[in-house]
């Protein structure tokens, strides 16, 4: 969509973030003149009735929302069956990202955060909005350490139902609440066990629950209790672990009542820095009952007991008159002499510092190519600048966490306390390396081409085991990363390279004792000898050898040979179809006709028909291989339509002859021939 103008205004620049329902897009507004996030909704799911649904109640759920720990909703829209959002565009990482960065997080930065998130949870809360999927993948860190919690969108009202839907659970395994896992109702407090939860991953490094499925973490989820998180860093204090635990109950109701209660215990703990949510104390539930619980007792005094202690008030005023000034009157005189004194000093700094404020000095930006972020943002800060990461990009060249491009560019003269903001390499593009072993050499070249990567040495191995021109082995190993453009090695079944190779010449039209003697000279053994019949060729004339004239093979490897038997007194012998000069069964020997083909013998032949069904799928490649006397050959190659069924006839020779059927370079079948 780069490049798209949404609704005349949305101008699309870049894709930063995907979703299971949505893509998430940098954008320009051209009204506004501002960057925003646009979060559109993926194709396949815009003619779906229930997944646009759910994507305008994110929207209306979450524009319903404003607090400075919830990211802002500014625009809703539709164009041409498009769905999309226009959200605030914040700049930093999410916290999965800094956690995967960091390791883990130390308590002081991490109990900021989690301040922040149940203060979020707590105004989504009284607004009577559950946000049902909190994991660190929704919460964003801005550059300036703000938390933003971000897509509300599987959140839906208190009131209605919030049962989860017939077999759709919705948000993420690792962080489910016990009752999210067994299809409960959800609640505030689940909100509050999948940030007790978060709060677990920051400190640890990893989330308590772990399984090699989505269903054993629930099962976790449900049935095992907390791990300690002080096993895992005795670092971490007491106080804080117990606030964890207490998040984590199994029961909604031995939980914190509400996000207020989350934030009270967090505080209590002392490990919070002070002043991640000063300005959100005002709302904590606790705090507020007090002070309506104290008016309304006030409220309740009797009129004959206010009178009488409002006159007591005076008496004591008059008596204190007497005396000298009352307490009332020595604070405030106490209070103006501090504001005095204030005032002063601020004025004095006003007149010191505020020209240096109003009017920065200038600096020499340095140049930062090539450091890593961390010494790029010492080198800033040595010259009074900041650091700020625009992006990240794949780079050949430059190493990953390095600093590729700033701006200003270097030795610019900028203002002190300017931004600069830098792009950093993630290093080379990395490429899964696909698994050829077992492939047809042509086919894995392809394989390997199509994955971002070169062939590289072809190196002959003699494997029995392995037909001719498949990969035996291969370098590097599959699944592993490479970095595009680089070479996959390949080992691929030859002949025995152990003995000299002998090119084969054309022995047909030579007399049978002829070509067995040409054939000893040149350190070759004689294999099977058939007869057939060929009325218009000379008697004992070779018609056919195996392997094909041209062809390289070991020494003391066996020739095979047909000949003329026609007038020679000896029976006509069919050999099997398919074997000679590179023919597949069904196919003629050189200088053979069929008509003319009279009492062979078949003493030493077996045939068989192979049925074979192709799975339901797309177009796949069958392969028929008999495995007898003469060796594994490759009788039959084709590629057919899925659902299909296919019958080949095929001969064998010897004693037990096997055969066997592939479909995709995956053997379905291996059998004998019938009796």
């Amino acid at each position: 969509m780069e490049g798209e103008v949404l609704s005349n205004r949305y101008e699309i620049e870049e894709c930063i973030g995907e979703g299971g329902m949505a893509l998430v897009y940098k954008a320009k507004d051209r009204l506004l003149h501002r960057r925003v996030a646009v979060k559109v909704l993926r194709d396949q799911y815009a003619s779906d009735a229930d997944f646009v649904e759910r994507f305008r109640r994110e929207a209306q759920a979450a524009a319903s929302l404003s607090h400075p720990n919830v990211v802002n909703i500014y625009d809703v829209g539709e164009v041409a069956n498009t769905h999309y959002i226009v959200m605030e565009y914040v700049r930093g990482i999410n916290l999965k990202e800094l956690i995967r960065k960091e390791g883990k997080l130390g308590p002081s930065q991490s109990v900021d955060i989690a301040l922040q998130v149940a203060a979020a949870l707590g105004h989504a809360h009284r607004n009577r909005l559950v946000h049902r999927d909190i994991k660190p993948h929704n919460i964003l860190i801005t550059e300036d350490g703000r938390v933003k919690v971000t897509d509300f969108g599987i959140a839906r009202a208190v009131s209605s139902a919030t049962l989860t839907q017939t077999g759709l659970v919705i948000g993420s395994v690792h962080y489910f609440s016990p009752e999210q896992a067994r299809g409960g109702l959800t609640t505030d407090q689940s909100d509050l066990y999948s940030l007790g939860i978060v709060l677990y991953e920051m400190l640890t490094g990893q989330v308590p629950f772990t399984g090699e499925t989505p269903i054993a973490v629930a099962l976790q989820q449900l049935q095992d209790p907390v791990p300690s998180p002080r096993k895992l860093d005795p670092s971490i204090p007491k106080a804080l672990e117990n606030v964890i635990i207490r998040a984590l109950a199994k029961e909604p109701r031995d939980r914190f009542a509400s996000a207020d209660q989350f934030i009270i215990a967090l505080q209590k703990t002392g490990v919070a820095t002070g002043g991640a949510i000063d300005w959100y104390e005002g709302e904590v539930t606790d705090v507020t009952e007090d002070w309506d619980l104290a008016t309304r007792r006030v409220a309740r005094t009797s009129a004959e007991e206010a009178t009488r202690v409002h006159g007591l008030e005076r008496e004591e005023k008059v008596t204190k008159k007497r005396e000298g000034p009352s307490p009332k009157r020595r604070r405030a005189r106490t209070f103006l002499f501090l504001f005095v004194i204030a005032f002063l000093g601020g004025l004095f700094w006003a007149i010191s510092y505020l020209p240096q404020l109003i009017f920065p000095a200038e600096v020499s930006v340095p140049d930062i190519g090539g450091f890593t972020v961390v010494e790029a943002r010492i080198a800033l800060e040595k010259q009074g600048l900041k650091l700020a990461v625009d992006k990240e990009v794949e780079d050949p060249e430059v190493p990953a966490g390095r600093v590729i491009r700033q701006d200003p560019l270097a030795h610019r003269r900028v203002k002190e306390g300017r931004t600069v903001w830098v792009i950093v390499s993630r290093g080379p593009k990395l490429n899964l390396v696909p698994d050829v072993v077992g492939m047809h050499l042509d086919d894995a070249k392809e394989a390997i081409r199509q994955a971002g990567l070169v062939v590289g040495m072809e190196t002959p191995v003699f494997e029995p085991s392995v037909l001719r021109d498949y990969i035996v082995s291969q370098s590097p190993k599959p699944g592993t990363f490479l970095e595009a453009g680089l070479a996959v090695d390949l080992m691929v079944s030859q002949e025995d390279t152990g003995r000299p190779l002998v090119v084969l010449p054309d022995l047909r039209g030579e007399s049978l004792e002829d070509a067995k003697a040409r054939v000893r000279r040149l350190g070759l053994t004689i294999g099977n000898i058939w007869g057939e019949v060929h009325r218009s060729l000379p008697a004992w004339e070779v018609t056919a050898q195996n392997p094909a004239p041209g062809a390289k093979v070991p020494q003391n490897s066996a020739v095979d040979f047909v000949y003329n038997s026609w007038g020679t007194g000896q029976p006509a012998q069919r050999p099997p179809e398919g074997v000679f000069n590179g023919q597949v069964d069904g196919g003629d020997t050189a200088g053979t006709n069929e008509d003319e083909v009279a009492g062979a013998t078949t003493s030493d032949m077996k045939e068989a028909s192979v049925q074979i069904t192709i799975p339901p799928g797309p177009e796949q490649e069958v392969v028929v291989v008999v495995i007898d006397a003469l060796g594994a050959r490759e009788v039959y190659r084709g590629k057919h339509a899925g659902e299909t069924t296919i019958t080949r006839h095929v001969r064998g020779y010897g004693k037990d002859p096997k055969i066997q059927v592939y479909i995709d370079n995956f053997k379905v079948s291996e059998k004998g021939f019938p009796d």
